[in-house]
């Protein structure tokens, strides 16, 4: 781009003395407005970048007003248009207008209306969450700013008070806001240190590496803007190869942009009221995200990132895509618009990149999620039948030591995830264990127990000098962390979606031969359920390893005579507030390609399990097969170069948007070790989602099930609550082997089991509501 100069066309002259606005309303085909950074309705922080386009023949200047007053915004050349930033925006509704006059002296006007948000948010999420913890100095950028009623002022902590062991408070930051900061970094092979402009680049550090750029050796070092929207601290990352900018700090330096935005989005289990921490500070990039986002600073790419997209931070989808929107917002504003934006995160932050697919299609171009699930609401189903059955098969061993569950790989056969009789148990310290308690066991008490508090959040709150009882009301549980989704009773707790009524646990290894049908019916009389979150106690994981005593459990249940623990009933409105918040991957939409990248850790019980990857394409194939063509999986082993793998996926995304065809390698792959190809193709990984022989990938990585799916229910692990049928009618049609002989007894005890009937999943969820 250049700057606007009198030898500019007619129009673009016109507007360099005039100034220019945002976009839709065009009564003159002459003259068109665009808004580049958001949604005319989606602005935040006061200002907006707009592009105004005007035919070359125009027969007077340009003329432009914001909310009536006269405007003159600095406008750079691009093309046949010009774009720059519109500021002053006023929160609310504003009216941009731009103007001239025609050879009859009539005024031809272009309108639109921009809806303006403070940048401090919200903007479509409804009232933020309190408590809410700063933890700006966490992150090594100062003390949050004091709201004082009349706009953001001084630090919360006077320094001149601050003694051991903590501080005063001395004022109250609603917003965790900081005042917008630079910082640099260079990279030393490594990894990144802070660097000083001032002398790095005449005088650079010993350990500074270089890279090449358009054929030059320049020194990798790199620019971090650092600053807060919606209560989150956003990062943008981009190169700076030269001193040229490095005295004006509000400028970047775009001559080392390849003009192309990586989204980066991280993982975890949070359950809000805190703000969390940038990536680039309080201790850096974590692992091989460091070698990852190196590798793609040095090619070129800015690199933005939020807080608020880290779902160890929080886990409201919701409140995620309005923290993206508004910091992509805020990157073009600052630095222009990309020719495309790409997602990359694992966990957690691959399930925003399914979710802002579905949700909100514009906001990524493409991405590339890492150790993926589709969603987490759909995930906690299994996570919450985990403790249950592991409950069941410790009080067996307890009974009997002899009982088969004491073969830890035995008990895949009732939670369908793998279960190992060598890795080691953290529970026990010895051999033996599962994916349930070595992938989920810390997971539980976040998602299920409302009175478990995690002491981290407690700690962060006294070094900040809040009161000790600032949690005091605080419901730790993704519900109620959502409560102004799901609602809340009148003490406080959140509905939750939990359902287990009719779940025949094991049913599938029943009709394998596997189990007997003693085993079978006694499972199902002794697994029980969760109590509701009224009546929680708090987790001792040293006592209490699964949290049973917010169990209902029944001392009786093992005899044929006795009393089944009873099932719960999730509840239906918080099962449709999950789908209509946007919560649940319904695979009805992906219009970006996509791919699902995956080290394989099926092997060491690891969480990230590798059916996941394809619970989200079923539920594509399932509801829109055209989107499923989008999505391509592919799996490499654990020793692989895992960031060299990310890096070959984002040079695959990257030739499909610049070329607008799909290259080659954007297929289904598996890797070896090694890094080498084992096999790429449709028909890969057959056998999981269909009834061919397996595919060559498919044979190379098993892929395990979960307890819904040895119960009866598909892959695609969508079912909160499924649809019942009497006992009497499963006995009928084939839903018990032949081989099983139910005896009158047998029959008596299953009806008891289960009262209400028995899972029929031919029929889906009945929680989602008719429409999605």
């Amino acid at each position: 781009m250049t700057a606007c100069n009198p030898t500019a066309t007619r129009a673009l002259a016109a507007l360099v003395l005039a100034g220019c606005g945002g976009a839709v309303h065009i009564p003159d085909r002459n003259l068109s407005l665009t808004v580049l950074s958001s949604k005319p309705n989606e602005v935040s922080g006061g200002d907006a970048r707009i592009a105004v386009s005007a035919a070359a023949n125009l027969p007077a200047p340009l003329t432009f007003r914001l909310n009536g007053q006269r405007i003159d915004p600095p406008m750079v050349a691009a093309g046949t248009r010009m774009e720059g930033v519109v500021s002053g925006l006023a929160e609310g509704r504003n009216t941009l207008e731009a103007s001239y006059t025609d050879h009859g002296g009539r005024e031809v006007l272009a309108r639109l209306v921009l809806v303006n948000y403070p940048v401090t948010g919200p903007m479509f999420t409804g009232p933020q969450q309190q408590p809410f913890v700063c933890r700006t100095q966490e992150s090594g950028l100062g003390q949050p700013l004091v709201d004082n009623h009349e706009g953001i002022g001084h630090p919360v902590f006077d320094a001149a008070a601050i003694d051991a062991p903590g501080r005063r408070v001395v004022g109250y930051s609603r917003y965790c806001a900081i005042n917008t900061q630079v910082h640099y970094f260079y990279h030393t092979g490594e990894g990144f240190k802070p660097f000083d402009p001032a002398t790095g680049y005449t005088t650079p550090p010993a350990d500074l590496k270089t890279i090449t750029l358009n054929g030059a050796s320049v020194p990798f070092v790199v620019r971090v803007e650092a600053g807060t929207i919606n209560r989150f601290v956003y990062t943008i990352a981009m190169l700076a190869p030269s001193a040229a900018r490095a005295d004006a700090a509000p400028q970047f330096d775009t001559a080392a942009w390849n003009r192309k935005l990586v989204y980066w989005l991280r993982g975890g289990v949070g359950i809000g009221h805190q703000q969390g921490t940038a990536i680039w500070f309080s201790g850096g990039l974590r692992g091989a995200e460091r070698q990852i986002i190196s590798r793609i600073l040095a090619q070129g790419y800015a690199v933005a990132s939020s807080s608020g997209n880290e779902a160890g931070v929080h886990y409201n989808m919701r409140l995620a895509e309005e923290t993206a929107t508004m910091t992509k917002e805020h990157f073009i504003e600052a630095v222009g618009q990309p020719l495309f934006t790409i997602g990359i995160g694992g966990s957690g932050g691959a399930v925003q990149q399914y979710l802002f697919a579905q949700n909100r299609p514009q906001l990524l171009d493409a991405g590339i999620p890492v150790q993926s699930y589709p969603d987490m609401v759909t995930q906690t189903i299994p996570v919450a039948d985990c403790p249950l059955l592991e409950q069941y098969f410790s009080d067996e061993v307890a009974l009997d030591p002899a009982s088969p569950w004491k073969t830890w790989s035995r008990r895949s056969l009732i939670e369908g995830s793998n279960a190992s009789d060598t890795v080691v148990n953290p529970i026990t310290d010895k051999p033996g264990s599962s994916e349930c308690i070595n992938g989920w066991q810390g997971a539980v008490p976040t998602v299920v127990n409302p009175v478990y508090k995690d002491p981290r959040y407690e700690l962060v709150a006294q070094n900040y000098g809040y009161p000790p009882d600032v949690f005091a009301k605080v419901k730790w549980t993704h519900w109620n962390d959502l409560a102004n989704i799901y609602g809340t009773d009148s003490d406080g707790f959140a509905p939750n979606s939990l359902d287990n009524v009719g779940v025949q646990y094991g049913l599938g290894a029943l009709a394998a031969g596997q189990i007997g049908k003693d085993e079978f019916l006694r499972v199902n009389a002794c697994v029980g359920s969760w109590k509701a979150p009224s009546r929680f106690v708090m987790w001792d994981m040293a006592a209490d390893p699964f949290d049973a005593r917010n169990m209902q459990r029944s001392a009786t249940c093992r005899d044929p005579g006795g009393l089944p623990a009873p099932r719960r009933a999730g509840d239906l409105p918080a099962m449709r507030a999950a789908y209509t918040s946007g919560h649940v991957f319904t695979g009805q939409r992906l219009d970006m390609p996509m791919i699902d990248l995956r080290p394989y850790l099926e092997p060491v019980l690891n969480m990230h399990n590798a059916r996941q990857s394809f619970s989200a394409r079923a539920r594509l194939l399932g509801t829109n097969r055209a989107a499923a063509r989008h999505q391509v999986i592919w799996f490499t082993t654990p020793e692989s170069d895992q960031p060299a793998h990310t890096i070959d996926a984002l040079g695959v995304l990257d030739r499909y948007l610049s070329t607008g065809s799909a290259p080659a390698q954007f297929t289904d792959s598996c890797f070896a070790a090694s890094g080498a190809v084992i096999a790429a193709g449709a028909s890969v990984w057959d056998g999981i989602l269909n009834q061919r022989p397996k595919g060559a990938c498919s044979a190379a990585f098993p892929v395990y099930a979960s307890p819904r799916m040895v119960a009866g229910e598909s892959i695609k692990g969508d079912v909160f609550k499924c649809k019942l049928k009497p006992v009497a009618a499963a006995l009928r049609d084939g839903t018990y082997p032949e081989a099983a002989r139910f005896s009158a007894r047998d029959k008596e005890w299953l009806e008891r089991i289960f009262p209400q009937g028995v899972c029929d999943y031919r029929f889906g969820d009945q929680g989602r509501p008719a429409r999605w």
